[in-house]
């Protein structure tokens, strides 16, 4: 993986306005794409990888589809505020770190089998005939996510190795306007950090418990003589 903190890749400041954006699922624990910085260009992204013990596996993140350009993916956090504790003599003795989760909501506009087995939580068992029958039980659905977004000479990154999605919200059918499919990913703890060396092999002790990582804004091509390119990607067609 590119080194990141490279002068050349950095930008003049950190504000972003990403005009598009893409997300991408995969199974949980797969690796994120290891040639960031790049154009997303919404196809889906496959490479070969080989673990610690050198085992290789082939990593393909598949494209969500169109998302909400009115609603935009929103990232939350829950639990309870900080509370100062203290004692007669120092009132302010200590502050308490209570716990947080955290998830995001994200308005699908694609109504394919895809995006309605995430929102009611059903696996390919619930696929007939090209159609979908809507399960009496929903389950969530486990999955690796990967977001990127950029403003054309800019990314920014989140990358998630474990969430569970499930619907969020009522789908509304609106004449005047795209059917939007809301859904939830609640991120649960995964191998956040998991670095591939220029061979994409794990790189030994990356193996990093935590709920994720992100890619600060980076300049998708280096700005030096003119003579560098943005790094390739392998991709499949969408």
């Amino acid at each position: 993986m590119p080194d990141i903190t490279d002068e050349s890749l950095k930008p003049k400041h950190y504000a972003l306005a990403p005009k598009t954006g893409y997300v991408y699922v995969a199974p949980v624990d797969t690796p994120a794409p290891p040639t960031f910085p790049f154009e997303p260009d919404g196809k889906d992204i496959s490479f070969t990888w080989k673990d610690e013990g050198d085992k290789s596996a082939t990593a393909k993140w598949v494209s969500i589809g169109n998302t909400s350009l009115e609603n935009g993916i929103e990232m939350a956090v829950e639990g309870d505020d900080p509370e100062t504790l203290g004692t007669w003599q120092v009132p302010a003795l200590e502050v308490t770190s209570p716990p947080k989760s955290y998830s995001m909501t994200m308005n699908l506009a694609d109504i394919s089998i895809e995006t309605l087995k995430l929102y009611y939580g059903a696996s390919d068992s619930a696929v007939h005939n090209g159609q979908f029958v809507i399960p009496n039980t929903p389950t969530t659905t486990d999955k690796a996510l990967y977001i990127i977004g950029t403003d054309g000479k800019h990314v920014v990154a989140w990358y998630y190795p474990s969430v569970r999605i499930i619907g969020a919200d009522s789908i509304t059918l609106d004449p005047s306007a795209l059917t939007e499919v809301p859904v939830r990913a609640s991120i649960v703890k995964g191998r956040a950090y998991l670095e591939l060396d220029e061979d994409s092999k794990v790189v030994t002790g990356s193996a990093k418990d935590g709920l994720g990582r992100v890619f600060p804004k980076t300049r998708i091509k280096a700005e030096d003589d003119g003579t560098s390119s943005a790094p390739v990607l392998l991709a499949d067609a969408a």
